[in-house]
């Protein structure tokens, strides 16, 4: 009996777990993004319905936004894509936090140290109510 106490308990606090807000990397298996042309802080573009897939300029062609629409439930989160050049030493780490009824998504951007100019892509989903920004950290 103590063992089924704990395992619903366990299940309860996973699930509860499961239900906090959160950024997913979205696989991009098959995807071809535009890339910025110059150098600096990625932006972020948001994609919050297949609608606006459809007409994005942030993915190459047809075939990319075909393979992520299979990839993202419109109905509960939006895309946050970032392609931009920059240091091959750049990250880009997402969270996302709850206030009340407020969720934010926070991207925070470190430039890397080295000199060598790389492309970077990822896309990312999200709470479809999420605010998102993008904020530059220290190295």
């Amino acid at each position: 009996m103590r063992l089924t106490m704990t395992l619903v308990a366990l299940a309860a606090a996973s699930a509860a777990a499961d239900d906090k807000p959160a950024a997913r990397a979205v696989d991009l298996a098959g995807v071809k993004l535009v890339w910025a042309e110059r150098a600096g802080t990625p932006a972020a573009v948001e994609v919050a319905s297949a609608d606006e897939l459809a007409k994005s300029k942030a993915f190459a062609d047809d075939a990319s936004r075909d393979a992520v629409r299979k990839r993202v439930d419109f109905g509960k989160e939006k895309l946050v894509v970032f392609a931009w050049s920059g240091s091959g030493g750049d990250k880009l780490t997402p969270a996302v936090a709850a206030d009340g009824a407020k969720t934010t998504a926070t991207f925070a951007y470190r430039a890397g140290a080295t000199d060598d100019l790389r492309r970077h892509g990822l896309v990312f989903a999200v709470p479809k109510d999420a605010a998102v920004k993008v904020v530059r950290a220290e190295r």
